[in-house]
């Protein structure tokens, strides 16, 4: 993790920044607590409570808050307009780490952004399961931050006892973490320090452990993660225990690097706590040349350490400034904000999750099939697909190499995946008969505008961001009524001798003894309505709504296997 101070230095800190900034940075939004409300976002309708991760890995990414479309003119000098927004991280991720650098004299530029945090970003993302935490200086926060702290309350560090190191884990929570509603903490650690501040350190550790993390009192709505780029393991060693996972950055190094250092901490714990990390090119960093994101696909860091780590088990992975993926180190990139599809975290999500080729493949083919509804697919698009030998050239098929250059720019492989699992062959049969009417000149009037209604909305919420399964019964309901209503009924011939009595001889009626008698009023037979099985009187509309649920029910429509 690193971040770049404006004006004032265009190359990359190594992550060191001092405990006053980013407390500065923490408090400017205020009192933001955040619920777990499910958030719909606009053009997202209806929102489906779709799960982040179903694979038990972590996929973390580091949200660079300067870089938000709520912040303008903050810690930059570039003048282009930021692209990204929380609700572009894709799917597949549950962890997200809110970075953030705000300059003194530019926190009410960057204040947009605290507000939409706390109204919008985080109530969002807690709907689909993800969790929020922050990064805090290892002697920024857990050496020197007590330090001051404890001689401030009139005491000295050789005298502090547990309830101080108590009282101070509060205050570390509510300055960095409760304050601005996130979940969790993110010990960022990249210096040697010596055994007295490791001493230190464990007490601050232990104390928030208690509050935060896998042995507090909420294991599950909290999180405490220990992030370095080294091997010395002292300041982690004694309490290993008190964290979810270690976040391993290893920029700009293949899987070599990654065996090793997982040999070094899985002394202390298990395989499935070890998740390494890559990054991508920030922009103005003229020092670093880390090249983790280069093509072809499977010669890369990305593709190396993500098949290292769902192969040996290890616990996920995580990328550091998500806005920048695709980026090179050519001047034209590294001195300007543009747009990505993302293409190469989507596809370091799949392959550290297991995705399989064969289900990439399907997931692409049922994007493409459903957005052909308002978009012609190109015969070459689907070949693409159909020749890829691995993760990253599916996905290129349908979001090319770059923003622009391909079909969509937001397609998302692991959402895709989940939507293959509802079954809409009701529905989409359904669209096509509706357009078979619409197109025949058969309708008109007020039955031809409910039938394009019902067609519109079925159309757009099946080529929608994501969808439910009961959504699309909705619309499969609607949009089957308005076919029956739009349905011509043709009157059943009446059978020869309907109007007439039944008699023996052609002239009497049987039984009158020779004598004429009035005809007798025959029963009336049940009225055809629109829509009625023939003979039953049953309307068909519920019985097809309720085929049609039966066949939403299969859930098995394409199961994400996981690779093998």
């Amino acid at each position: 993790m690193r971040f770049t101070h404006g004006r004032e230095g265009r190359s990359s800190l190594g992550r060191r920044f001092a405990a006053g900034m980013v407390a500065a940075a923490m408090t400017i939004g205020g009192s933001l607590a955040m619920g777990t409300a499910a958030y719909a976002q606009e053009g997202d309708t209806p929102v489906a409570m779709v799960q982040e991760n179903g694979s038990g890995k972590h996929f973390m990414v580091y949200y660079r808050a300067w870089r938000d479309i709520t912040m303008k003119g903050v810690n930059t000098d570039l003048p282009d307009d930021n692209w990204i927004s929380m609700y572009d991280i894709p799917y597949g991720i549950d962890v997200v780490n809110v970075f953030s650098y705000v300059p003194q004299g530019q926190e009410e530029a960057a204040q947009p952004f605290y507000d939409k945090l706390k109204s919008d970003y985080a109530p969002y993302l807690h709907s689909r399961g993800i969790k929020l935490v922050r990064g805090i200086d290892y002697n920024g926060v857990m050496v020197d931050g007590f330090t001051t702290w404890i001689a401030e309350q009139g005491k000295s560090v050789e005298t502090a006892t547990e309830a101080d190191y108590d009282a101070y884990a509060d205050h570390v929570i509510e300055t960095y973490m409760t304050s601005v509603g996130l979940d969790g903490l993110d010990i960022d650690m990249e210096t040697h320090p010596d055994e007295s501040q490791v001493a230190i350190s464990d007490q601050v550790i232990r104390s928030l452990s208690k509050r935060i993390g896998p042995r507090s009192g909420d294991p599950d709505g909290t999180m405490f993660l220990y992030d370095t780029n080294g091997s010395y393991t002292a300041p982690f060693e004694n309490v290993a225990d008190c964290f979810d996972y270690i976040a391993y950055q290893q920029y700009g190094s293949d899987s070599t690097r990654t065996a090793k250092a997982a040999a070094t901490y899985e002394q202390f714990i298990d395989s499935t706590k070890f998740v390494p990390g890559l990054t991508f090119p920030e922009e103005g960093d003229m020092n670093n040349r880390w090249y983790d994101a280069i093509e072809p696909y499977e010669e890369s860091h990305f593709y190396d350490v993500a098949s290292y780590s769902y192969d040996n088990n290890l616990g996920g992975m995580f990328v550091y400034a998500l806005d920048r993926d695709g980026r090179t180190y050519e001047e034209d990139d590294l001195t300007h904000i543009k747009p990505s599809n993302l293409i190469w975290t989507k596809t370091a999500i799949a392959q550290s999750q297991g995705m399989s080729l064969e289900n990439a493949k399907a997931a692409a083919g049922h994007f493409l099939d459903r957005m052909s509804l308002t978009k012609d697919v190109p015969a070459e698009t689907r070949q693409a697909v159909d020749a890829a030998t691995n993760l990253y050239e599916v996905n290129k098929a349908v979001l090319g190499g770059d923003w622009d250059e391909g079909y969509s720019n937001t397609y998302d492989p692991t959402l895709e995946l989940s939507l293959t699992a509802i079954d809409s062959t009701a529905l989409t049969d359904a669209i096509g008969k509706a357009k078979e009417l619409i197109a025949s000149g058969d309708v008109t009037g007020e039955t031809l505008g409910a039938l394009r209604t019902a067609r519109d909305a079925a159309v757009a919420g099946l080529t929608g961001k994501l969808y439910t399964a009961d959504a699309v019964a909705d619309w499969a309901s609607g949009l089957v009524k308005a076919i029956d209503d739009s349905t011509p009924v043709t009157p059943e011939p009446e059978k020869p001798g309907d109007g007439d009595q039944n008699t023996t001889d052609g002239n009497r009626p049987n039984g009158s003894g020779g004598a004429e008698t009035k005809p007798t009023a025959k029963p009336n037979k049940p009225t055809k309505k629109p829509g009625d099985l023939a003979n039953t009187g049953i309307d068909t509309i519920p019985v097809m709504l309720v085929a049609a649920m039966l066949m939403l029910s299969g859930a098995g429509a394409l199961a994400a296997r996981r690779r093998r």
